[in-house]
């Protein structure tokens, strides 16, 4: 790669840094795994930078690639449970510490349910609510037909509902924050 080049890459990461890392972070909703995600993304951005450089959406592209990465991260390491998960039981006895613990709580247990979501669905949850996009476009800038990307949000959004409802203490009917994606009804 020439300089030019790569002070163009160079430029165009500085703008989009912050947006990409949080991106990262939705995704992979672990901050070590979403600096490796981000990370090896790039490099494989940076290697085809002259030919992907005029891209239509060049950072839809990138959180593709950051897609594909966590979804080979997590099959690669698919026999070892995350450690970081939080179990039902921990939330469970948050839920009865105090009022505080609480809205922590919800919290960590709405983490632990888009823990076990796929990435496809994680990422269209993450692309609607964090950033407001239709499901027009979160399919364009996916890569996949719409009806497939309404498919991921209603399982997504299932699937939330049904890890929160199994929480003793959680009654039916309320609202459930998730922290920068909007809030879920259980």
């Amino acid at each position: 790669m020439s300089r030019s080049d790569q002070a163009e890459f160079s430029a165009w990461l500085r703008e989009r840094e912050v947006m990409l890392t949080k991106a990262a972070r939705a995704i992979c909703f672990d901050i070590q795994n979403a600096e490796d995600v981000m990370q090896e993304a790039l490099a494989d951005v940076y290697v085809r930078w002259r030919k992907i450089r005029d891209h239509e959406n060049l950072e839809a592209y990138v959180i593709r690639v950051m897609v594909s990465k966590h979804a080979d991260l997590r099959r690669k390491y698919a026999r070892r449970k995350a450690e970081n998960e939080v179990s039902i039981e921990l939330v469970a006895s948050l839920l009865k510490t105090a009022d505080n613990a609480e809205l922590v709580a919800e919290r960590l247990l709405v983490q632990a349910a888009l823990k076990n979501l796929t990435a496809a669905q994680r990422s269209v949850l993450f692309l609607i609510y964090e950033y407001g996009m239709s499901i027009k476009e979160t399919a364009k800038v996916l890569g996949i037909p719409s009806g497939t990307a309404a498919s991921h949000l209603a399982r997504g959004r299932s699937a939330v509902a049904d890890y929160i409802q199994f929480v003793p203490g959680l009654g039916s009917g309320r609202r459930v924050e998730i922290e920068g994606v909007g809030a879920l009804d259980e």
